[in-house]
């Protein structure tokens, strides 16, 4: 399995089925969602893919240090006698963890789901906004430097 997420993106392979396997074993290793998350004017800002969610399944909860967001799929067309082409899609739970750390103010969270990606804008805390801290290196003598 960890052979098929360490695939380069240029080394996919021709079959489907293998193809198949390995796009789920990506994704399954990223939680199955594709998120960002970076900062920008004192929010984290995390968006997430989540095309084709049932209506009114989406749940985003701050557990701790976290978000969790949990959505379900219904995939239309699956019958018994469904007989697929292609089917990349997946039906069923989705659910994915993300940390962000203890320095979000969850009362301001504001979230926005349009075109199929979930964004959240989460308030940096005020007093725990990330810092620039100084490293100190010792000076290093260099081969044929006097001491």
């Amino acid at each position: 399995m960890q052979e098929l997420i360490d695939m380069p993106m240029g080394d996919l392979p021709r079959d489907p089925e293998h193809l198949r396997a390995v796009l789920q074993a990506r994704s399954a290793a990223r939680g199955g969602t594709a998120v960002d998350l970076y900062r920008s004017d004192g929010y984290l800002v995390l968006n997430a893919d989540l095309p084709g969610i049932d209506p009114g399944s989406l749940q985003v909860e701050i557990d701790g240090p976290a978000v969790v967001i949990r959505a379900y799929r219904t995939l239309r067309g699956m019958d018994r006698d469904t007989r697929w082409d292609v089917r990349d899609r997946e039906a069923g739970q989705i659910l994915r963890r993300v940390m962000v750390g203890e320095s979000v103010d969850a009362a301001g969270i504001a979230p926005h789901y349009a075109a199929g990606v979930l964004s959240l804008y989460l308030p940096v805390k005020a007093g725990r906004r990330r810092r620039s801290v100084p490293v100190a290196f010792p000076r290093q003598e260099l081969p044929g430097e006097a001491a």
